[in-house]
């Protein structure tokens, strides 16, 4: 062990050296009357522990203590002094000095004990140190946001680099601010059950992700992990954030992108089952209807020829006319009406016309609030188309007496209910038949949404909502 005795009173220093030698056999002991030379035994020498007195003839009292703390960097100081003032003696436990001792007060017991205390607790005190400083290097080194709050009233404690570097503010102004502030105000329901349940649970809370706001208005996305911490002695939450704006933003992307495909398919399904439900209606409209008129025609010519009353010649006529008038009927609803040329109003009132004649409902249209100059021709034929759709479903499935048609606008949105009060169904067991889907992938095409509501004898309701 080697010992820096500072001392210029050669009697104390002579006691001092007969104690250390006594209790500490084979040590060596380096003896300087000024500070300087201390300074310069530092510099030549390392030593175990430094014993300090306050009345040098080149320094003395505090600032003995301060330039002697500095210049041991690390070892252990412990004072040696007449002076006997309990508050400068606290103050200069304050200034880093590991103990105070006063001469009068000194033997080799009470020296023993001050010097092994004061070695082993530096010891302690430099380990705490080196891991506070690993700890530190960890905390503001992490790629990761890391927040440090207080659960109570979640004001910030304490804040990594990563997380003042990315969302752009000063470290200090964290400290003025609360948690609320970094992340968006819709997310402090969910941080308040986050840090509910880890008062409860007792453990860790992960995969919760949230987004924040920078300085200058840039969204971050993180996927927050909280713990329960002592943090200077008081209940703290340790709040570790993974940015995971990258993946967010490409699986939006990638969302976006799976939407716009499916949009483009089913626009070109539907386009295509326009074109063929055109062209079936114009071929039974033009061709079958005219070969059946003609049928007709002839039949009427070769009765007035063989001049014969017969009730086969009227039923024949009778089932050609009424033949005639399905495929009429039939070609009208596999071609819509020019709605660019027809208010959409009028067509409904055609498909209305059409199903009252062929059914017993009793049907109602209800328009208010629409602007019918606000949307587009194709978003009128895919109204209709989905009327016409779902008019099918209740005349093949329902079993209903009454039917509504409600078509309103709120704000951005065109709203189109259909409502009959037939047999229902459960919409938790019964998957969506053909016709159902087809209404879905139309409303699909101007990012409609399809919402049924239904149960077993209470009827059915579609709704289904466009945005514009």
């Amino acid at each position: 062990m080697r010992i820096l005795v500072i001392e210029d009173n050669e009697g104390d220093y002579f006691l001092v050296h007969e104690y250390l030698n006594e209790i500490f056999p084979g040590i060596e002991i380096k003896h300087n009357t000024l500070l300087k030379d201390a300074i310069r035994s530092l510099e030549d020498t390392s030593f175990d522990i430094i014993l300090l007195d306050l009345s040098l003839p080149d320094s003395n009292g505090t600032n003995s203590i301060v330039d002697m703390v500095k210049l041991a960097n690390g070892i252990p100081v412990i004072v040696l002094t007449g002076f006997g003032d309990l508050q400068f003696a606290m103050d200069s436990l304050k200034l880093g000095v590991q103990d105070y001792l006063l001469k009068d007060d000194v033997n080799p017991m009470v020296l023993r004990k001050s010097i092994g205390y004061s070695i082993e607790r530096n010891k302690i005190s430099t380990t705490l140190r080196v891991s506070e400083s690993k700890y530190r290097y960890l905390f503001d080194n992490n790629p990761d946001f890391i927040f440090i709050f207080n659960p109570n009233d979640y004001t910030i404690l304490d804040v990594n680099e990563t997380a003042a570097f990315l969302l752009g503010f000063p470290k200090e102004e964290f400290f003025k601010m609360k948690l609320w502030d970094i992340y968006e105000v819709d997310n402090q329901s969910e941080i308040d059950l986050l840090v509910k349940n880890l008062s409860i649970n007792k453990a860790s809370v992960h995969n919760k992700i949230l987004k924040s706001i920078s300085s200058n208005g840039n969204t971050f996305y993180t996927n927050l992990a909280l713990h329960k911490i002592n943090y200077n002695g008081s209940d703290a939450v340790l709040t570790i954030g993974t940015d995971v704006t990258e993946n967010i933003l490409l699986e939006h992307k990638l969302a976006d992108e799976r939407s716009r495909k499916t949009r483009e398919i089913a626009e070109a399904v539907i386009i295509a089952q326009e074109r063929e439900r055109r062209e079936i209606g114009l071929e039974l409209h033009d061709n079958v209807n005219q070969i059946l008129a003609g049928s007709l025609m002839y039949l009427g010519l070769l009765k007035k020829e063989i001049k014969v009353e017969s009730e086969l010649y009227r039923d024949i006529e009778k089932l050609i006319t009424e033949a005639i008038q399905e495929i009429r009927t039939l070609s009208h609803n596999l071609i819509p009406p020019s709605l660019n040329e027809l208010e959409l109003g009028d067509a409904l009132d055609h498909i209305i016309s059409i199903a009252k004649k062929t059914t017993v409902f009793e049907i109602q249209k209800d328009l208010y609030d629409f602007k019918e100059s606000e949307i587009s021709n194709d978003l009128k034929l895919t109204i209709y188309r989905i009327i016409q759709e779902q008019f099918n479903n209740i005349f093949k499935h329902a079993r209903a007496k009454h039917i509504l048609i409600r078509l309103y606008q709120e704000a951005d949105k065109v709203i189109l209910c259909i409502k009959d009060d037939g047999r229902g169904f459960d919409t938790t067991t019964t998957t969506h038949g053909v016709g159902l889907i087809n209404i879905q992938t139309r409303a699909l095409l101007f990012n409609g949404e399809m919402h049924i509501n239904s149960s077993p004898g209470n009827g059915t309701e579609v709704i289904v909502t466009f945005q514009i």
